[in-house]
């Protein structure tokens, strides 16, 4: 079980790298081009180290393979050298080449597994320093291209982001085009029906205030005399305006002074009583 669960996170954290990558390189791409060349240049460096070092084991595996050969051929060359002597020898002499040519044999038998050995340690660091020098050509070559397709793909992603912003705004255009289409009759009608509306309303505010200055000027043309009554009016063109005679000065005098004051009753004498 804890296994599984291991697993899953590995897979999850994966996964959350990679969405984390993306969201980084969508919001600066030119950084993140230069983070990716900067780690295959890294990665290019450290090959080339371990190229550097592996050159240096191949030369020492081949000289010691050289030397061990070189000590092989010539101790060979003497054995050959013995055995010529010992062709022409005799007696001690022919017992003493015979004794070191027997050593020098067995020393020639434990070199030759050596100089086997240091051929093919020789061998294999070469193999290896042609696999590596391969891995470094590939990882230049992909840097190389890494750059121009780093390059590539920001344009790549730049058009994408234009592209789709024109999409998008060719989107809202269209989705506008088709609500004017929708309900455009509707729009119109209800701009017709408000205009309608606001001319009924001056028309009724300029009836009202026509109506109003009519009033207006009907009463200010009535008299106090009058009232507006058609027929007092007639009367009073009729008498004209001298219809009554002028007051004389002691009349008006006595009008404002007010009524005269009324004469007491006679007395009733007796004479009439009797």
């Amino acid at each position: 079980m804890m296994q599984f669960f291991r697993t899953l996170l590995g897979v999850k954290g994966e996964m959350v790298g990679r969405q984390v990558v993306d969201a980084l390189v969508a919001m600066d791409p030119k950084s993140a081009s230069v983070a990716q060349l900067r780690v295959m240049e890294a990665d290019l460096d450290k090959t080339g180290k371990l190229l550097t070092n592996l050159r240096a084991d191949m030369q020492r595996e081949r000289k010691e393979a050289v030397e061990a050969r070189e000590n092989y051929d010539r101790r060979l060359a003497a054995a050959e050298h013995l055995n010529g002597l010992l062709a022409t020898a005799d007696g001690e002499r022919k017992s003493s080449l015979e004794v070191s040519l027997a050593k020098l044999l067995a020393q020639l038998e434990e070199l030759a597994s050596e100089v086997a050995i240091e051929e093919r340690e020789a061998d294999e660091a070469e193999a290896l320093v042609a696999e590596a020098e391969v891995a470094y050509r590939e990882k230049a070559r992909a840097l190389t291209e890494a750059k121009s397709a780093l390059a590539k793909a920001e344009r790549d992603m730049q058009r994408a982001s234009i592209q789709e912003e024109r999409e998008r705004e060719r989107a809202n255009r269209a989705a506008q085009v088709a609500g004017l289409r929708d309900d455009g009759g509707s729009k119109l009608n209800t701009a017709i029906d408000a205009m309608s509306r606001r001319a009924n309303e001056a028309r009724a505010n300029a009836e009202a205030a026509r109506m109003k200055a009519q009033a207006l000027g009907d009463l200010s043309r009535k008299s106090s005399d009058d009232m507006g009554d058609a027929d007092i009016q007639a009367a009073l063109a009729a008498v004209g305006k001298g219809g009554s005679p002028a007051l004389s000065v002691q009349e008006r005098l006595a009008r404002l002074k007010g009524p005269a004051p009324e004469a007491a009753p006679l007395a009733i004498t007796d004479k009439w009583s009797r």
